[in-house]
């Protein structure tokens, strides 16, 4: 076998071992165009927002639909019920909603969904450079709409940058699954396993 083929082999390989890895903690099937982030997967998501935002002290999924946030502003902690429901991609951005699922017991001022949203863009797997919140948060009603730039987002990067632009992902959080629903037929070669082995840290793992 000449070194290139062993090389192609081997990556072949490594690839088919990070698949089998990984299945535990996504599920994908082609047929219904569904992806779902196990609810093991959601939770560590959950940890590394908690641990990268400072005023959010808790995130983490509801027993039947959602997830709790606890945000911390001005020594007040805010308890948000809500789920992602809709993410549309965009060259350069993706555009989102969350919905409220319990509005808060106490009028909650708009910097508290400025800090809901670093968490998500988290747990999407951005960063918050030098404590930055994002712009351009806004509520209406139940709704709280972003705008995030695309290339900090490393999860949604990992599993969709073969979608066109302008797609949407259906997403819908039930019992700690995260299920995200496409309008394209997706197979595991779009996905890049490398990146999302980073993300998910799962090195501390194995």
């Amino acid at each position: 076998m000449s070194l290139f083929n062993k090389l192609k082999a081997t990556v072949q390989d490594s690839r088919q071992i990070l698949k089998g890895i990984i299945k535990d903690y996504i599920l994908f099937s082609s047929e219904t165009k569904q992806l779902t982030l196990k609810k093991k997967t959601v939770l560590l998501l959950c940890q590394q927002a908690v641990s990268r935002v400072e005023q959010l002290k808790n995130l983490e999924p509801h027993s039947s639909e959602g997830l709790i946030a606890t945000v911390e502003h001005q020594e007040i902690q805010v308890k948000l019920h809500f789920t992602p429901e809709k993410i549309t991609l965009h060259e350069d951005s993706i555009e989102g909603q969350l919905r409220l699922l319990k509005s808060p017991e106490f009028h909650t001022d708009s910097i508290i969904y400025r800090y809901l949203i670093a968490g998500w863009k988290t747990f999407l797997g951005g960063k918050i450079p030098n404590g930055a919140l994002p712009e351009g948060v806004r509520v209406e009603e139940d709704k709280v709409y972003y705008t995030l730039p695309r290339n900090q987002l490393q999860l949604v990067e990992a599993l969709f940058s073969s979608l066109e632009n302008g797609s949407a992902l259906i997403t819908n959080l039930k019992q700690g699954d995260l299920i995200i629903e496409t309008s394209v037929t997706l197979n595991w070669n779009d996905f890049n396993l490398q990146k999302l082995w980073q993300i998910l840290n799962l090195k501390s793992a194995y």
